[in-house]
């Protein structure tokens, strides 16, 4: 069952909004549990109970807590990056805000059926995938981490430091043969030293990207460009739907 919220202070749009995706899921044979709430603060109370979603489309313009303030609630203190958050509203003027939540989509109202079944796969397609595993060995013994989990490699000498939510783990290894493994998935080399998760970065700037843990790490000059490039490219191609 795939669980999704709707969050409006207008119940007209979460009811266009909740049959609108109860018509997908009929057409693509996926059943949904669809939740609505029309305050911010009716949402995080929710969802501070422990209670999850695999997508929420949050509107901005909420009354009291506004949508943006939700979402780094969401991200920051209840430390939830697997929930895809999709906003909507009816001004186009949020991108750099939005960025540190790390939305999935931004969509305009009127709402879109098509924009809305694309992003809907989008999403759900991010939850298959979202169970990735790294494995790497100390001795004889191989290990699992989740790639979500995981903020970014260091090459440390001749060991990998494998640098998580929760945990520091350290192999022996070559961060090339980390980048090659990782190829397909989202992380980038900022240096020679570093491997990032760019579904951790919360701030980014020529010289440096900052991690959600807080932890600052330097973009050697070399690859700045490239860099900063990547990273553009990956935030429209991830968070807006034309």
């Amino acid at each position: 069952m795939f669980k999704i919220a709707i969050c409006d202070d207008e119940k007209v749009i979460c009811q266009q909004l909740n049959n609108t995706l109860m018509d997908i899921g009929e057409k693509i044979d996926e059943k949904f549990q669809i939740d609505e709430f029309n305050s911010g603060e009716e949402l995080y109370d929710f969802l501070q109970k422990g209670n999850r979603y695999e997508l929420i489309f949050l509107d901005i313009e909420l009354r009291e807590i506004n949508g943006v303030e939700v979402g780094k609630k969401i991200r920051e203190e209840l430390e939830d990056e697997i929930t895809q958050i999709v906003y909507i509203s009816g001004k186009e003027s949020y991108a750099m805000e939005l960025f540190d939540v790390r939305p999935l989509n931004f969509l305009i109202k009127p709402l879109n059926s098509e924009k809305i079944e694309l992003v809907l796969k989008t999403a759900r397609k991010i939850m298959q995938t979202s169970n990735k595993f790294y494995e790497y060995k100390i001795g004889n013994v191989n290990f699992n981490v989740l790639l979500r989990d995981v903020l970014y490699f260091e090459s440390r000498g001749r060991k990998v430091r494998i640098i998580t939510k929760d945990d520091e783990i350290e192999y022996y290894g070559k961060l090339s043969e980390v980048e090659e493994k990782l190829k397909d998935n989202k992380f980038l080399s900022i240096h020679k030293s570093y491997l990032i998760n760019y579904k951790h970065v919360i701030e980014y700037s020529y010289e440096y990207v900052r991690m959600s843990n807080n932890e600052q790490l330097s973009i050697s000059q070399n690859n700045r460009k490239a860099v900063r490039e990547k990273l553009l490219q990956l935030r429209q191609r991830k968070h807006y739907v034309q």
